[in-house]
């Protein structure tokens, strides 16, 4: 499972979200890179209503900020068995395009 996500060519770090210039030297020389996010989830929110009836089709939205050793905090849709101080892996979310989704890390 892996993200496009934001490199600097300089520093090398990671930008999340996206931006004009880097974050931690301010270069501009910017590259998307396909890199495998995994990381910690560090709080959840259930989300039991919503203005768009979409969101809600299949019940309850659960979302959880996800803290990644890359230096990014990402807030993700939550798969199944996955929850708060959980090792998570990120990927695209293949029923919500645009949106990330959070699985539970594979155990080695």
């Amino acid at each position: 499972m892996s993200l496009t996500l934001q490199c600097c060519r300089i520093c090398g770090a990671v930008q999340y979200p996206f931006r004009d210039v880097c974050r931690a030297c301010l270069s501009d020389d910017l590259e998307m890179r396909v890199t495998r996010v995994t990381g910690t989830v560090v709080s959840e929110a259930v989300i039991h209503r919503s203005l768009d009836t979409a969101v809600l089709s299949e019940g309850p939205l659960r979302l959880g900020a996800v803290a990644s050793p890359l230096g990014i905090r990402v807030l993700a849709l939550l798969a199944p068995g996955a929850g708060a101080g959980m090792s998570v892996e990120l990927s695209p979310c293949a029923k919500s395009p645009g949106a990330i989704i959070a699985h539970p890390a594979q155990q080695a």
